[in-house]
């Protein structure tokens, strides 16, 4: 350290340099050479249209570019029904239809250490990664180079650069060439080639909107309600409030400790999963092909690894008049499966007339038994806790049941017990 005719304080700066492997392309910012190496890569997939030359490099990007080759008539609109905005997609007359909302009407997501407000929970749950220190926030690291993402999606999107065309499970269209890596992406293309008169919507009693799938339907119909009819789940830590129980899970963690989250941890690997259901979808990547499970369709190549997936699937093979229905007597509301049905019912009852099984230590209540009995756990010690072991590896379970369904997995030893 020393100091200039002019007194100004220098310092020693020590600047780290990335270097290119493949040229001499130097940089000190480790994204701008993530950038650049992609350039030494094979040719990137394209997107090509099939009516002119246009090619594409995000698949998004040639769907919008599609409609520049179709009559104004066959393009399917989204209109406000309370001024003349169109949309061409659903989600920008969603963002449209916040103008015509009062702002006491907006729900906004609040962040607890400064003034920040978000219209989307994930934009708030991004925003609070800059109250955490570096050594706070969680970073999923890539094994094959230096990226690093706080996302975990993101990682598993990065990994595909670093396998072979062959090595990739891709989803292919029976009727085009469309190729996709997530089956519901292929499920979303295939409407496609169906007539308008073939798709299956779910409308709405009270307006014009229609949904193709019944939990977005769900999700439009509170925009129906009065705030007091909204039922909503309440963090009993702090202000927040969910519409959705899975939703209030996921706040809940915020105010555990790093040490006091629960994690299910795989036997085989380093992955750690918050959810029980991801570990099990995890497993799967350590089984070979020939030992996995699968429940096929009869009528079509569809292939499932849960039997329930299967039993779903099948009723696209029935003609709407030989689905069995449960139908509501107050509204027009029908279900599939008669539980659905005796759920739904609840939204018929006044809140005094609703049981619910209150929790005897906090707030917390229930509307089905085993809820309560579930949620109970978590003001016992772990020492108090029956739990149910796997006697070939280190796999707890609280129920029985999971542990059944669990030693699934080591269905070739011979002597796998299951527990009546």
């Amino acid at each position: 350290m020393e100091y200039s005719k002019d007194h100004k304080l220098i310092e020693d700066v020590t600047v780290t340099y990335y270097h290119c492997k493949h040229c001499s392309f130097v940089t000190t910012q480790e994204g701008d050479l993530s950038k650049h190496v992609l350039i030494h890569r094979k040719p990137l997939r394209t997107y090509d249209c099939s009516v002119c030359s246009y090619t594409a490099k995000k698949k998004g990007h040639l769907i919008a570019h599609m409609l520049i080759h179709k009559d104004a008539s066959e393009i399917t609109t989204y209109d406000c029904s309370l001024c003349s905005y169109k949309a061409k997609h659903k989600n920008n007359l969603i963002r449209h239809l916040l103008i015509h909302r009062d702002a006491s009407e907006i729900t906004t997501y609040d962040c607890s250490f400064c003034s920040y407000k978000a219209k989307c929970k994930s934009h708030l749950k991004s925003h609070m990664l800059i109250h955490k220190d570096a050594s706070e926030v969680t970073t999923y690291d890539c094994s094959s180079c230096s990226y690093k993402t706080k996302q975990k999606h993101c990682l598993t999107r990065h990994m595909l650069i670093h396998k072979d065309i062959s090595e990739v499970t891709t989803y292919q269209c029976t009727l085009c060439s469309y190729k996709a890596k997530h089956k519901g992406r292929i499920k979303s293309h295939m409407l496609i080639h169906k007539d308008v008169s073939e798709i299956k919507t779910y409308d709405c009693s009270f307006c014009s909107y229609k949904a193709k799938r019944k939990d977005r339907l769900g999700s439009h119909l509170l925009i129906h309600k009065e705030a007091s009819e909204v039922t909503t789940f309440d963090c009993s830590f702090c202000s927040y409030k969910a519409k959705r129980k899975d939703h209030l899970k996921s706040h809940l963690l915020t105010h555990e400790e790093v040490s006091e989250i629960t994690t299910f941890n795989c036997s085989f690997c380093s992955y750690k999963a918050k959810q029980k259901n991801n570990l099990i979808r995890h497993m799967l990547i350590h089984k070979d092909a020939s030992e996995i499970t699968t429940y096929d369709c009869s009528f079509c190549s569809y292939k499932a690894n849960r039997k329930d997936r299967l039993r779903l699937h099948m009723l696209i093979h029935k003609d709407a008049s030989n689905v069995a229905t449960y139908d509501c007597s107050f509204c027009s509301y029908k279900a599939k499966w008669k539980h659905h049905l005796t759920r739904h019912m609840l939204v018929h009852k006044d809140a005094s007339e609703v049981t619910t099984y209150d929790c005897s230590f906090c707030p917390y209540k229930a509307k089905w038994k085993n809820l309560l009995t579930r949620h109970m756990l978590i003001h016992k010690d772990a020492s108090e806790v029956t739990t149910y072991d796997c006697s070939f590896c280190s796999y707890k379970a609280k129920q029985k049941s999971n542990l059944n369904k669990h030693m699934r997995i080591h269905k070739d030893a011979s002597d796998v017990t299951i527990y009546q």
